[in-house]
């Protein structure tokens, strides 16, 4: 199926805002959200936590994929 407009996906994208405005007021608790992640003091130890959960994420992802649709990796 090819699609030719926006509009054809509009039952599928129940989140999708008809204008700019409406997607911005639409998304303001993800906005709320990514500003409360990027302001947050992370210790390095919890950093590094959340990178080994990143790469073990990574992997899982790369996994479920057929050769040569590899999201992470080079294969």
């Amino acid at each position: 199926m090819t699609v030719t407009n926006r509009h054809d996906l509009t039952p599928f994208l129940q989140n999708m805002g008809k204008t700019t405005e409406e997607q911005l007021r639409i998304n303001q608790a993800a906005m709320q959200l990514l500003k409360k992640w990027l302001e947050e003091e992370v210790s390095e130890e919890d950093s590094i936590q959340r990178q080994k959960y990143c790469e073990s994420f990574k992997q899982i992802v790369d996994n479920e994929r057929l050769p040569g649709q590899k999201l992470y990796s080079q294969e």
